[in-house]
């Protein structure tokens, strides 16, 4: 499964020219271990790390176990303190990079080489269980992002960490890009676009309620309706918040919880639990967020009673709003709409 993986991620990051710039001199790995790794030979890699060819990212080599030391070594001791974080990739260190990554909302720390102890520094390998413990102590939690500004002979160096080697990539290529348009001074970076953007509506369709006419199958709006069963039904937000976000609407238009009789919002939360089951089987979120808003005043962009079920993720591009005003999705809502539907048994129990 990690090899699967690891070959993804590393098509995400071969795609994106711009991930190029990110990319040290000592060359890019991203790896990703076993649950439950204990050597690096439980840890994926990729052979020969991943270089450039006129400055774009390529690879040349199919993952595999034990293809890599140092980053299979520091996601061992990672683990040591989470277990679920099993995955890293190394980039060029910038002081932009990081600035960057901190206004994503990442946890970011760092270890001082110039600080590492006489012992650590004797013994073989020392520096990356001393160099995580530090960084993990500075901020009392496991980062996202761990850097150093090198020592003697060592180039500094930026890490990125989290749990899955594919959301791993696909944080780095937002970055990329963040800190391309930054670094070419191309409109700042107000606007930042998902591969898969541009498949997402521009506007809202014109009609007097959009949930009553996705509802009545109106062939003019565009829908993703996962489930209907004449009084509830599940549908995906095509104006998404975050990816696999879900909605759970009363077929029948009603405005407010009070508008529906005891039974009917028995049977409403009902669906509502077996959402948030499907949406924990499918995308593995961190967390999920369920919400109703009730008035225009409290953010309801529909007049019609409808409650939010969105996952979250420690390791998600949708901080981008907090530098730009954007939300960035990175898988298309076909894809994740293919993804529910293999699990919609779970809205059938």
């Amino acid at each position: 499964m990690e090899i699967q993986i690891l070959e993804n991620a590393a098509k995400i990051l071969e795609n994106s020219e711009e991930f190029g710039n990110l990319i040290p001199e000592v060359r890019s790995n991203i790896v990703m271990a076993k649950k439950g790794a204990k050597t690096v030979n439980d840890v994926a890699g990729i052979p020969g790390r991943i270089t450039t060819v006129n400055n774009k990212p390529k690879v040349f080599s199919r993952p595999d176990f034990g293809a890599s030391s140092h980053m299979a070594r520091l996601v061992l001791n990672i683990m040591k303190y989470d277990p679920s974080k099993r995955s890293a990739l190394n980039l060029i260190y910038n002081e932009e990079l990081i600035e960057i990554c901190s206004k994503l909302g990442l946890k970011v720390s760092y270890y001082d080489r110039g600080e590492e102890p006489e012992e650590s520094r004797k013994k073989e390998g020392g520096t990356i269980p001393w160099g995580v413990k530090s960084a993990i102590d500075r901020i009392e939690d496991v980062p996202d992002l761990i850097y150093h500004t090198g020592d003697w002979g060592k180039e500094p160096s930026i890490v990125l960490i989290g749990k899955d080697a594919v959301d791993v990539a696909k944080m780095a290529v937002c970055i990329a890009r963040l800190f391309s348009k930054r670094f070419n001074k191309l409109d700042g970076y107000k606007v930042l676009f998902a591969p898969s953007r541009g498949s997402y509506p521009s506007k809202k369709p014109d009609v007097s309620c959009l949930f009553c006419a996705i509802a009545r199958n109106d062939p003019n709006v565009p829908s993703k309706v996962l489930y209907n069963d004449g009084e509830n039904m599940v549908i995906m937000n095509i104006f998404p918040y975050n990816r696999g976000h879900l909605e759970v609407v009363p077929v029948e238009h009603v405005t407010d919880l009070t508008d529906l009789n005891p039974e009917s919002l028995k049977r409403l939360f009902i669906m509502v639990n077996k959402t948030i089951d499907l949406v924990r089987a499918v995308m593995e979120p961190a967390g999920i967020n369920v919400g109703i808003n009730l008035g225009e005043a409290a953010g309801a962009s529909v007049e019609h009673l409808h409650i939010h079920v969105l996952p979250r993720f420690e390791m998600e591009s949708g901080f981008m709003e907090t530098v730009s005003n954007t939300r960035v999705i990175e898988e298309s809502i076909d894809e994740t709409y293919s993804k529910y539907m293999k699990n919609i048994e779970l809205l059938n129990k």
